[in-house]
């Protein structure tokens, strides 16, 4: 190989008789290396910044056409499975990419150089480095590094843990070479020299032998570099990636139900490109939708290929030439100051939207306690409302629980503690009433009687269930055709009926291990079901037993978290159908540990009623049944109570009614007063409105009838289209977090909340309907719910922050928000 150097000419005749100067004859391969260096290092700092869109940009919808959307369609190389642009996804992970593998092949060498020095000084430290190296040599590298990451890491791989990995997976092929070629180098007359003149060991490798490894290094950094690559790129299609791991569901983004693309999917923040292999690992893409593969793959090819030229360029020129030489010359003054270039003007391209960080600076320290008269302020931050008033009044008659429910049964008392506790996550106590159109309340004396879960295997109500997926299970009226009639026999007319929740079925099948390989389920009844049969039976009063209700989570509205328990199938019930009159059947539900309590001194034990049956298990059983022969006493206190609800709600003047409208929605405290959120939200209406943003603030008033109170402000919207709505929720606690059915606004608020310096706790999974959708103000619109969590402190400065951030981003036009 010819190193590139300057070659004097023999002196040619110009014009005058002078000489031409020797010039520089530049290696082509130096040049091609340079650009590779500084495009990769340009890639990496400025490659999200380049990209056409962010990562947080969905395009859920296209027309008529299906998700991911093929090259050309709505982007020049496609989509993912979540509609969003693979080249800017590619641009956005480029850093993270680069980085780990650059850290992992440099890591790598290094450590094989250190370890070659070491283990040159001492014959039995050599002898433990070659025994390790044998052994890391042996072992499969992709294989050992999933171990490792699965290992160390509880939740997100972190930058350190992945480098580490594929340093401990790969030091002992540069320790190798390294030592092979000082052993080669040991015998060598400049190194025989440099002996005699008692030169030391230590300084002997890095000042004589070191320069001489220069090429053999430079190809060996570049083959380590590119095995990282290959190795991110394996674990990516093993599902193994840097960053947070996020489930995103979109299903409720959409306006139309779609068969064929899939809605649900796991994605890598930041988009790292082994990430993006992770959720391309199905025979459908594999065929189908090849783009999805083929474009992360050309950015891995692209960079081996930048990395091997750049290695090999190293060692042609440094075969005969000293490499601080060099170092010391124009060329790394140049290589140097280019990517100083590169990287000061990576930190000089502003971030997209930059100035909504001055709007969310300005909201935070506009934060201050909410004045008493609400819509005054609203007046006075210039808002206008959006009919002849901000208030929206609604005066009413309803019915309401005065007390807490009882239960007496001889010298058994049960009762609910009152008022509820609507602040804890999950309801937690064991008496409720049940309180809705098809009950009813008031104080029943009456005989007791127990109809065990009330299953009545003829009865023609009972649910249908068809098979699923291929699952050939009976339906309900089939396994229950051989039950026991839990009402045969007993006259309930009259009577206070103790009945227990039936679950239905569960049946598991068993491999040879006793390890189960399948699950068949069929639901029974619901409460709803189990407690208007008995109604219709004639009941004067019921004791409804589950089990599981101190789990239920009885309302998001106050704090509580959206995984914390299965949502009460009796609060959604009183929202949705409220009591009408004040006759009618009281009911009472009991956890199991009350049950226990109110039925075991009659001789009655329900646990085993608890939980799902097996296919079969009671068939030819007796029932339950029974008349307990004594009196209980169920009261439910209702009254009916003249109540008057007042939302306040303002917009932002200015907006045209086409253009898509922020709703920024709070609820306001029973009794009145100010709360956490009434003040974030009077504080960013004054912000706000100044800027002509399309806001609509509204502080909600559930007085009464919650849904009748509702739709008077819905009719208050007219035909304003809304975009989105943010829900303020509890914003007392050490960081915000955020619910959503809507999975495209999950990484967008995560990044919202970062750029706006609000404290907040990633969101890794998008939020059930079932669970927070008695949360939503206004069904099918795109909404995020924002609360505080952990333990106590002020965040409405950040919940101001990060909305007044939102807003910038609105009035500058975010294409995420617009659409």
């Amino acid at each position: 190989m010819r190193p590139s150097r300057i070659e004097p000419r023999g002196p040619q005749q110009g014009s005058g008789g002078m000489s031409a100067r020797p010039r520089m004859e530049l290696d082509p391969w130096i040049v091609a290396a340079f650009v590779a260096v500084v495009g990769l290092f340009g890639l990496g700092f400025m490659g999200a910044r380049l990209a056409p869109h962010e990562p947080i940009f969905f395009v859920v919808e296209h027309g008529s056409d299906l998700r991911p959307y093929e090259p050309g369609v709505v982007f020049p190389l496609g989509s993912d499975v979540l509609g969003r642009d693979m080249i800017s996804l590619v641009l956005a992970g480029a850093g993270a990419t680069l980085t780990i593998v650059l850290a992992g092949g440099a890591a790598r060498v290094a450590a094989g150089i250190l370890l070659a020095a070491v283990g040159g000084l001492w014959r039995p430290l050599r002898l433990l480095t070659e025994s390790a190296a044998e052994l890391v040599s042996a072992i499969p590298a992709t294989l050992v590094a999933l171990v490792l990451v699965k290992i160390l890491v509880k939740a997100d791989t972190t930058f350190l843990v992945f480098v580490g990995a594929l340093l401990l997976i790969g030091w002992a092929g540069p320790y190798r070479i390294v030592r092979a070629e000082i052993d080669r180098l040991a015998h060598a007359p400049f190194i025989e020299g440099a002996r005699s003149l008692g030169i030391s060991g230590w300084r002997l490798f890095w000042r004589h032998q070191l320069p001489h490894l220069v090429p053999i290094l430079a190809v060996n950094l570049a083959q380590q570099v590119v095995a990282s690559l290959v190795l991110v790129a394996e674990l990516g299609v093993l599902g193994t990636f840097v960053g947070t791991t996020r489930l995103i569901n979109i299903e409720e983004s959409l306006s139309r139900v779609i068969v064929g693309p899939p809605s649900v999917t796991q994605i890598a923040d930041p988009p790292e490109w082994g990430g993006l292999l992770a959720g391309a690992r199905t025979i459908e893409i594999l065929w189908t939708t090849r783009w999805l593969i083929f474009v992360p793959g050309m950015a891995f090819a692209a960079t081996a290929v930048a990395v091997g030229l750049v290695g090999f360029a190293l060692a042609r020129r440094y075969e005969r030439r000293d490499i601080v030489d060099d170092l010391r010359g124009a060329g790394a003054v140049i290589l140097a100051a280019v990517l100083a270039a590169v990287a000061v003007g990576g930190a000089l391209i502003p971030e997209r939207y930059a100035e909504a960080r001055t709007w969310a600076a300005d909201a935070r320290g506009a934060v201050q306690a909410a004045p008493t008269d609400l819509a005054g302020a609203f007046g006075a931050a210039g808002l206008a409302p959006l009919g002849s008033s901000f208030a929206i009044d609604r005066q009413m008659t309803s019915l309401l629980q005065t007390a807490g429910a009882s239960v007496r049964v001889g010298g058994v008392t049960l009762s609910e503690k009152w008022p509820r506790d609507t602040t804890r996550a999950v309801y937690g106590d064991e008496v409720r009433s049940f309180v809705n159109a098809d009950t009813g309340g008031g104080i029943v004396d009456a005989p007791l009687v127990f109809v065990g879960r009330g299953i009545a295997p003829l009865n023609p109500n009972a649910p249908v269930f068809r098979p699923r997926f291929g699952l050939q299970s009976p339906d309900l009226q089939s396994l229950l055709s051989h039950y026991a009639d839990d009402y045969a026999g007993i006259d309930v007319r009259g009577k206070v009926v103790v009945l227990v929740r039936f679950l239905g079925f569960v049946h598991d099948t068993f491999d040879a291990n006793g390890r189960i390989k399948g699950r068949r389920t069929v639901a029974g009844y619901t409460p709803y079901e189990s407690i208007a049969d008995a109604i219709e039976r004639g009941a004067a009063a019921i004791v409804f037993v589950d089990a599981d209700l101190p789990s239920y989570v009885d309302t998001y509205q106050g704090g509580a978290s959206p995984t914390a328990g299965p949502p009460s199938p009796y609060a959604r019930a009183e929202k949705l159908d409220p009591a009408t009159a004040m006759g009618g059947v009281p009911v009472v539900v009991i956890g199991g540990k009350a049950a226990e309590r109110l039925l075991m001194p009659l001789g009655i034990s329900v646990g085993s009623l608890f939980g799902a049956d097996d296919f079969g298990k009671l068939d030819g059983v007796a029932s339950l049944s029974r008349d307990l022969g004594i009196t209980a006493r169920v009261a439910v206190p209702l009254e009916k109570t003249e109540t008057h609800s007042s939302s306040v709600v303002g917009e932002v003047q200015g907006a045209p009614n086409d253009q898509g409208r922020v709703i920024v929605w709070t609820t306001l405290p029973e009794g009145g007063g100010s709360s956490s959120s009434i003040d974030a939200l009077a504080s960013l209406a004054r912000t706000l409105a100044p800027r002509h943003v399309p806001f609509i603030f509204v502080a909600f008033d559930p007085s009464g009838d919650a849904g009748a109170n509702r739709k008077l402000v819905l009719e208050a919207l007219g035909t304003r289209r809304v975009g989105l709505v943010l829900v303020l929720l509890d914003l007392r606690g050490e960081a915000l977090q955020f619910a959503t059915p809507n999975g495209d606004l999950i990484p967008a608020f995560d990044l919202y909340a970062e750029r706006a310096g609000a404290r907040h706790v990633l969101t890794r999974s998008t939020s059930g309907l079932t669970a927070i959708g008695d949360a939503l103000p206004i069904p099918l619109l795109r909404t995020v719910l924002i609360r505080g969590g952990g333990e106590d402190g002020d965040l409405r400065g950040d919940a101001g922050a990060l909305i007044g951030y939102v807003a910038g981003r609105y009035a500058l036009g975010a294409e995420e928000l617009r659409r």
